[in-house]
């Protein structure tokens, strides 16, 4: 019995597209990966991770191992050949390392078809780990102290069940900062925004830890607690300035140009937030100006808490030790004096707390001893 051409050319062409789905599909299912994607490593030491083959690769296949930098890190192999693999095939790879610093351990994958995204290490070089442990404590010992640092003015405010001598600029401003702080970091832990992160630095950690998801949100609790006693307590003649409410006002129309700027899909929810920490930023840069003034002008620092300030001077004192530390035990002073906007903005914070130390201790002294000897003598 004869069979009909054109049968056959439709069996034909069935039979090459399966094989050749076959095939696509077997290459695109193998991809090779690393035991792990983050590694600590001292100076001078070594280290030994495994690099897999999943599935099978029917073509041969070159791998290249790489480094960005060669002074920091090296492999006792850079090339491996893989021939018609049947199957999961595992390699050593060892790591040195030759000097601090952040290196990324990548494997390229030739023919490209061959998924080689998820085959990197990014490796942490340190010169030592009691530096590391000690960098980790004194970060602890910081974000505590900046956590507690509220709750001296909200108790001051409470003895005294008066917020006269707090600057409600700063109060107000100080709200909004943190708000914006806490729309960063809850939003870079959407799942949504965190895939648009990734996608941008897709061999990079999300920026924002646990803690700092607390701390903020922290912060605009115990803040909303000192505008509650701003209502509640006695105030005299303190507002917001016309000054904080204009600036204020300005931050309120750059974050709705944003949305709309979002809702037009100019620009997306990644890069709103990133816009509302620039914004915190400039906040974190002025929010201690109008008390600063005020007590100048009072000649008094009454009713603003030294508490607090003493806790934010330890806090702003440790953040910049840490910064050193890591500088030095990573070899990233980049971390610190090329990237002036951490360092400075911490830097600032503690210029602030000196001039307040200064006018609560030394310029302005007299009218706190003359406040605390009138207390004694009304209770008397």
């Amino acid at each position: 019995m004869a069979v009909r051409p054109e049968k056959f050319t439709m069996r034909s062409i069935a039979r090459v597209a399966f094989v050749l789905i076959a095939y696509s599909a077997s290459r695109a299912c193998a991809r090779f990966s690393f035991n792990t994607q983050d590694l600590v490593l001292l100076v001078n030491d070594s280290a030994t991770l495994t690099l897999t083959l999943t599935d099978n690769v029917p073509g041969n296949t070159t791998l290249i191992l790489s480094t960005n930098h060669k002074d920091l890190l090296t492999t006792n192999i850079s090339k491996i050949e893989v021939t018609n693999s049947t199957g999961p095939n595992v390699w050593p790879i060892e790591l040195f390392g030759h000097d601090a610093g952040h290196d990324l351990l990548k494997v390229d994958a030739y023919p490209a078809s061959i998924k080689s995204s998820d085959a990197f290490v990014r490796v942490t070089l340190q010169h030592s780990n009691e530096l590391a442990l000690f960098s980790v404590v004194v970060g602890w010992i910081y974000f505590v102290a900046w956590s507690i640092s509220f709750y001296p003015q909200m108790y001051e405010n409470w003895r005294r069940k008066s917020v006269v001598g707090l600057n409600f600029d700063f109060i107000a401003l100080n709200l909004i900062g943190f708000m914006l702080y806490s729309m960063f970091n809850v939003g870079l832990w959407i799942p949504e925004i965190e895939k648009d992160y990734s996608a941008r630095n897709p061999r990079g950690l999300n920026p924002v830890q646990l803690n700092d998801i607390f701390f903020s949100i922290h912060a605009v609790f115990a803040t909303l607690i000192t505008v509650a006693q701003c209502y509640f307590y006695e105030k005299g003649d303190q507002q917001v300035s016309r000054t904080a409410k204009s600036i204020m006002s300005f931050y309120g129309l750059l974050i709705a140009i944003l949305l709309v700027l979002v809702y037009l899909q100019k620009i997306v929810w990644l890069d709103f937030l990133y816009y509302c920490s620039y914004i915190k930023l400039t906040i974190t840069l002025i929010k201690y100006i109008p008390q600063a003034v005020m007590n100048y002008k009072r000649k008094s620092t009454i009713g603003w808490s030294i508490g607090n300030i003493f806790l934010d001077f330890t806090g702003g004192l440790l953040s910049i030790l840490q910064m050193i530390i890591n500088a030095y035990n990573y070899n990233d002073w980049a971390s610190v004096f090329g990237d002036p906007t951490k360092f400075g903005l911490g830097l600032l914070s503690v210029i602030f707390d000196i001039l307040f130390f200064l006018q609560h201790y030394v310029f302005y002294s007299h009218r706190l001893l003359f406040e605390k000897k009138s207390n004694k003598i009304w209770k008397m």
